[in-house]
């Protein structure tokens, strides 16, 4: 009888763990998509959530930021992996507190037109009025709100996108402590804020195209043109002779 009982209870933890591992994972992808997509202005999809209930660490695989309206890339990032660590005991409160993010190697495409960028046109979209709450009693009008310890994006591969040239360009990794930290808390939008201001500032000071390579690459898409005007013209010639004769 005893024994019965033991394995009933096992299987009912069994169930209740399995349950809690489903619904945290699910909640956590929702709020990234739905949150993420109304701040960025743009869609965010996100293919899995692993999380665990009960050390609150975990992975976010798949992670999709389309590009504002304007753009021709697709995405503006991709990123397939992101270790995370989350304090569980705060996910239900209105002030998430998340030891640390870590991004491995994201494709960022920074797409640039002669007055803008998709990057700072991301930051543009953001709301001003979650921006920052000093108190967490505010953080139904602002959203909830978090503390993000650590933050750090590794080993990027940045794509330069522009109308006379595209090239892959090295980035330095980014790394920043205490997201919201100094001002109580803060909100999605404001966390974001903070990222993509210095991901813009690596991106500024990186080793970007200079007019040397802009000269080359117009000269060269110059050059590719007329050979295929020739080369066209060739063939039409070929055809005509052979329509003469």
């Amino acid at each position: 009888m005893i024994k019965k009982i033991l394995i009933s209870v096992v299987f009912l933890l069994l169930l209740v763990g399995g349950g809690l591992f489903f619904y945290l994972d699910s909640i956590v992808k929702s709020g990234i998509e739905v949150v993420g997509s109304s701040v960025l202005g743009t869609a965010v999809t996100v293919d899995s959530v692993s999380l665990s209930p009960l050390s609150g660490r975990g992975a976010i695989s798949g992670l999709r930021v389309e590009n504002p309206e304007g753009f021709e890339s697709q995405y503006a990032f991709e990123l397939d992996s992101i270790l995370v660590s989350i304090d569980v005991n705060s996910v239900f409160t209105d002030a998430a507190e998340i030891e640390s993010i870590t991004i491995m190697q994201p494709i960022i495409t920074y797409e640039t037109k002669i007055t803008s960028d998709n990057i700072r046109t991301l930051l543009d979209n953001l709301v001003e009025e979650g921006a920052v709450a000093s108190d967490p009693e505010d953080a139904d009008d602002a959203g909830q709100q978090m503390i993000i310890r650590e933050f750090r994006m590794v080993g990027s591969q940045l794509n330069f996108v522009s109308a006379l040239v595209s090239a892959p360009i090295t980035l330095a990794d980014i790394e920043i402590r205490d997201i919201g930290a100094e001002s109580g808390t803060a909100s999605a939008a404001n966390a974001v804020r903070v990222v993509l201001q210095e991901l813009v500032a690596s991106i500024l000071s990186a080793d970007l195209p200079n007019l040397d390579v802009l000269r080359e690459s117009v000269e060269g898409q110059m050059q590719d043109g007329v050979q295929q005007l020739e080369e066209a013209a060739g063939d039409l010639g070929g055809r005509l002779r052979n329509i003469l004769n």
